[in-house]
């Protein structure tokens, strides 16, 4: 009852700052980030799930839709069909670019071995346009830039 309670405030503030994630670089997902740190055992201890939970696994089932339904929802195909390079360029160039550069820093900087620091390599890189879309996705980048 409790995750219940907390999913619903946490939606309801979300929609109340929306109009002010909108305006400035804050985005809903690092506001649900910060929310979730704020209500586990971390600080307020209102929920406590543990790695191996079912609902860890649904959630991000349902965080992956949410993020790439409302992403899917900004994409316009015609101009995807006309614009293909630049897509295909940071899918092909940039993606595998910033696999490996993660790998590395996890690597030399953390000091995890090869295996390990390209599995964190692999699941960090596509997180990085989740957060960069707030600020990508605003009217003052170029157009070209932000349908890429």
């Amino acid at each position: 009852m409790v995750l219940i309670v907390v999913f619903g405030v946490a939606l309801l503030i979300a929609v109340l700052l929306s109009g002010l994630a909108a305006r400035t670089v804050l985005s809903t997902s690092f506001l649900f980030l910060v929310g979730g740190a704020l209500v586990s055992d971390g600080f307020l201890g209102l929920i406590h799930i543990t790695p191996d939970s079912d609902i860890v696994a649904v959630t991000a089932d349902l965080a992956l839709f949410a993020v790439l339904f409302t992403d899917g929802m900004h994409v316009s195909f015609p101009k995807l069909r006309a614009n293909w390079k630049n897509p295909a360029r940071a899918l092909g160039l940039g993606m595998p670019l910033a696999f490996v550069g993660m790998a590395l820093i996890a690597h030399f900087l953390v000091g995890l071995d090869w295996t390990t620091s390209f599995l964190v390599g692999a699941v960090l890189a596509p997180t990085d346009p989740v957060f960069a879309s707030a600020i990508v996705g605003r009217k003052e980048v170029p157009a070209k830039l932000r349908q890429l």
